[in-house]
This record gives C-alpha cells, sequence and structure tokens, in this order.
C-alpha cells in the first residue's frame, strides 16, 4: 500500500481510532473529523499522531474545502447518532447524521470528480425479525429509527455506485468490541460487573440475558474491513458469524473469577419488547470465499471477556 491519506468521517469512536493506528503503522496519513470542537482538543493530546480536523457534515463547502486540502485515496463514513434507543426519542437527528450527512459527502465526491473509495458504515440494525443467518439478500425492515437511517444510506451509497460508477462500499457491521468501549455498553458493563462482584460482591442489573449476538473484536474488523478494500467495490457483511447469548458471555465473565453469574445477576424484563431482537447472526463466511479472503477470526465469546476484564484489572477500577 503506497503513502496515502485516509480520511475517517466521524471517526472519534473504536473503530475511527483503531483504523487510525492499524493505517498509521503502514505509513499512512490519517484525518479524523469530528464536529466537536473540545473533543479534538483533547484527541489531538491524546493520538499525537493523528490528525484532527473540525467537520459538520452538513456542510458542502466545507467538505468540498477538506477534501481539495487533503486528497484523499479513501474516505470512511463513520459519523452519525449510533444508538438504536436514543434513535427513538432523536429521530430527526439519526436521520440527518446517517443518511443526509452521507449524501452530502458522496454529492460533493461526484460533482468534483474525485477518483477515491468511500466506505459507509452501514449495521445489522437494518434488519428486523429474522429466522436464520442474515446476508446482503435478507430483506431490510428495521425496528428503530437508526436502522431505518443506515438502511437509507446503504440504498444511496449503493446508488451511486451502481448509476454513477463509484467505487463505493457498504459495510454490514455487527456488534462489535474493545478497549476503547464505554463502560455503560453491555459487553464492557458485563466484564466490570464481575469484577465487583470479585472485589465487593456486588450485583449487577442487566435488561435482559436472553438475546444473541456476535460479539466481534474491533481490531480484528478493522484488519478485514482493510482487505476488503482491496477487492471490487461493493456491499458486504464485517462480522465474525460466531453468536453466543448474553447468559453465555455473562458466564464467561464470572467464571473467570470462579463465580456463578446467577448469583450476582439480576434482570428487569424476562420477554423483549416488540423492537428488540432476540438472534442474530450472519452469513460473514459466504463473502470472504466470494472475494477469495483467508481469514478466520481469533478473538470471539470467551477471549473478548477474558481480553477486556484483564484490561480493566490492569486499570484497577
Amino acid at each position: 500500500m503506497k503513502n496515502k491519506s485516509f480520511l475517517i468521517i466521524g471517526g472519534t469512536g473504536q473503530y475511527g481510532i483503531t483504523l487510525s493506528h492499524l493505517l498509521i503503522q503502514k505509513k499512512m496519513s490519517v484525518f479524523i473529523t469530528s464536529r466537536f470542537k473540545k473533543k479534538i482538543k483533547f484527541l489531538k493530546k491524546k493520538y499525537p499522531r493523528i490528525n484532527f480536523i473540525q467537520l459538520s457534515v452538513y456542510n458542502k463547502k466545507q467538505i468540498k474545502k477538506i477534501l481539495t486540502r487533503i486528497k484523499p485515496s479513501t474516505i470512511f463514513y463513520f459519523a452519525g447518532q449510533s444508538s438504536p434507543q436514543i434513535s427513538f426519542h432523536k429521530k430527526d437527528e439519526t436521520l440527518k447524521s446517517n443518511f443526509q450527512g452521507c449524501k452530502n459527502v458522496l454529492e460533493v465526491v461526484f460533482k468534483n470528480k474525485l477518483n477515491l473509495k468511500f466506505v459507509n458504515a452501514t449495521s445489522s440494525e437494518m434488519y428486523g425479525h429474522i429466522k436464520g443467518k442474515i446476508d446482503l439478500d435478507t430483506p431490510k425492515k428495521p425496528l428503530n429509527p437508526y436502522g431505518e437511517a443506515k438502511k437509507m444510506s446503504f440504498n444511496l451509497v449503493k446508488k451511486y455506485r451502481d448509476e454513477y460508477k463509484m467505487k463505493n462500499y457498504n459495510a454490514v457491521m455487527f456488534n462489535t468490541e474493545s478497549y476503547l468501549r464505554e463502560k455503560h455498553f453491555l459487553i464492557a458493563k458485563i466484564c466490570v460487573g464481575a469484577i465487583m462482584a470479585f472485589k465487593k460482591k456486588e450485583n449487577l442489573t442487566l435488561n435482559n440475558i436472553i438475546v444473541t449476538r456476535e460479539w466481534n473484536w474491533c481490531l480484528e474488523q478493522c484488519n478485514l474491513l482493510l482487505l476488503f478494500l482491496k477487492k471490487t467495490p461493493q456491499d458486504f457483511i464485517l462480522s465474525n458469524g460466531k453468536s453466543y447469548s448474553i447468559k453465555q458471555m455473562c458466564k464467561f465473565a464470572f467464571e473467570y473469577f470462579n463465580l456463578d453469574y446467577k448469583d450476582f445477576i439480576k434482570t428487569k424484563f424476562k420477554k423483549l419488547k416488540k423492537n428488540e431482537v432476540e438472534h442474530k447472526k450472519s452469513d460473514s463466511l459466504k463473502y470472504l470465499r466470494k472475494n477469495k479472503i483467508n481469514f478466520r477470526s481469533k478473538v470471539f465469546g470467551k477471549k473478548i471477556i477474558h481480553k477486556m476484564i484483564r484490561f480493566y484489572l490492569n486499570k484497577k477500577i
């Protein structure tokens, strides 16, 4: 990979930071945008090798100015309100940030005839109650405004690729974890809960332990994403295909300390709400085979839990 510039729009989360570190190791120049000035100031000190730029995805003049200056070979669109729960209360913001912002960038790239790759981060939240494995042919029936916004951006990116021959990719992402995740996210919450149960005999309250998901490791996902970018522009599923229930993940966490999760886990609900999906599993292997990508996930299930617990123990929470 030659020395190139990469622009990560809305890249202050785990994917943007992890991907940046990988690209910098490959001697690439990386630019991350955020609309928040204070966040940029903080992150510049924390990650001095990454270039941070303030950008509103609703300002096309600003987008054009930055693209003209940086001349990126690849744009990753990671921007947008990303909480399915919050999306019910912030429908307009969710739609604008995930769809309108994406549209603005695509229009600037198209009108200025910029020769670059465009990668849109879409989500498994596009799919509703599905029986069997999810692939790209699975009907998209989102159950929340966030999933609806991601569906709209997915279709838009595909349209620009099909009609205007742009080098666009849609990466359909599933649940992903890393050390960068905030502690209120489920897997982090479970790991911290197990530590506090061991140290102080504290209980942990969760909504339910019924749900089954694929829990991915962010570093692996970013490595896999870069492999897909060497292939023909397309849509693909970015996940490990290995699903575990919340109950199983709790068991892994508490067994680390020789504890029984049943003695410490309290649940609020025995049944799921209508807009909650019980099982979600992908046919990710299909897209690895299609692209002749030889990749095998090594961090999933118990390994994710143990890595996170060791990290928090070292942090002495």
